[in-house]
């Protein structure tokens, strides 16, 4: 009898709470291409949330993207978030490098790469702390070379934040863009109106980032200027003016590039139109109109530079 009270005691005690209401999603996409190829890709996802009794939160999400599937659970609280599965290979370093001295880790799709392992952050009095474990595996299963440690601290006051990263790992062969060895990082960036600067170095690059960046807006006109010192002054400028709440056109200048980008687009109802032309050596020109009849989606488009045209429908629930 005892221990039966015992046992009730306790349990009454834990932080439980009433089942989690369980979301469903997923998504069909299919594409034909002028010359006949169809490609279908399609998606699926459970996700539920859940406030314990205890004040934190316990989420958990499992994804089906073609022949992979990944999952994530965290808990959130006054102590800050831990999260386990799949999570953002760099994420932790990218906490810290305000100053944007080494880019996002994107595999060859430009896609943000994934990566199993465990993540932590959490923020007191200004500071916020980050740090992360790397798995030996990517998200969707394949040997991953991002396995090891990373940890941020990024303080900020009165809009002067001051960043530090580092990252025991080298990334992926596959890495596009990001981190490249074992590296740290160390930035500021301040805003004060219209302006924003920030500056950050990074152990693998000789020389700092340092970029200026400049947002005017004028009734219909929003023009952002930004300039970088690398590579040897870098500018770009984009430009968007609204003739209606239908009729938009913009503008984009890129010293990198050497090319200027000119567009239109137009909105009636569902429809949406669109043009691009872009000035470089192709001098190849964009078009596309798009239907949204909510959670569908019907897309007629024109790649000037591959020369193709695409239909594209695809259904979200």
């Amino acid at each position: 009898m005892n221990k039966t009270l015992i046992a009730l005691a306790i349990t009454a005690a834990l932080p439980v709470a009433a089942q989690a209401d369980m979301t469903l999603s997923g998504s069909v996409v299919t594409e034909y291409t002028q010359g006949g190829v169809i490609t279908t890709d399609a998606s699926f996802g459970l996700a539920s949330s859940e406030v314990l009794a205890n004040g934190m939160t316990a989420t958990a999400s499992l994804d089906v993207l073609g022949d992979d599937t990944q999952g994530t659970a965290s808990l959130a609280g006054d102590f800050g978030t831990l999260t386990v599965g799949s999570i953002d290979s760099d994420g932790a370093f990218q906490a810290g490098d305000v100053g944007g001295a080494v880019g996002d880790s994107t595999d060859t799709d430009e896609d943000s790469t994934s990566v199993n392992g465990v993540h932590f952050s959490g923020t007191a009095a200004g500071l916020t702390v980050a740090a992360q474990l790397n798995g030996s595996t990517e998200a969707d299963g394949v040997a991953s070379d991002t396995a090891g440690t990373q940890m941020s601290a990024t303080y900020d006051f009165n809009g002067l934040a001051v960043g530090y990263s580092y990252a025991s790992a080298a990334a992926s062969t596959d890495t596009v863009d990001g981190l490249t060895a074992a590296q740290t990082a160390f930035g500021v960036s301040y805003s004060f109106g219209d302006l924003a600067v920030t500056a950050g170095k990074s152990s693998a690059e000789a020389e700092s980032d340092i970029s200026v960046t400049y947002t005017m807006a004028m009734d219909a006109l929003t023009v952002v200027a930004q300039m970088d010192n690398s590579p040897s002054g870098d500018y770009q400028i984009n430009m968007t003016y609204s003739l209606s709440d239908a009729i938009s056109l913009n503008a984009e200048i890129d010293s990198s590039a050497f090319n200027s980008i000119l567009g239109a687009s137009y909105t009636a109802g569902n429809m949406t139109a669109s043009v691009t032309k872009t000035d470089d050596a192709a001098g190849s020109t964009d078009a596309s109109v798009a239907l949204d009849y909510g959670n569908a989606d019907l897309t007629l488009a024109r790649d000037g530079g591959a020369q193709t045209t695409s239909v594209t429908y695809s259904v979200a629930f």
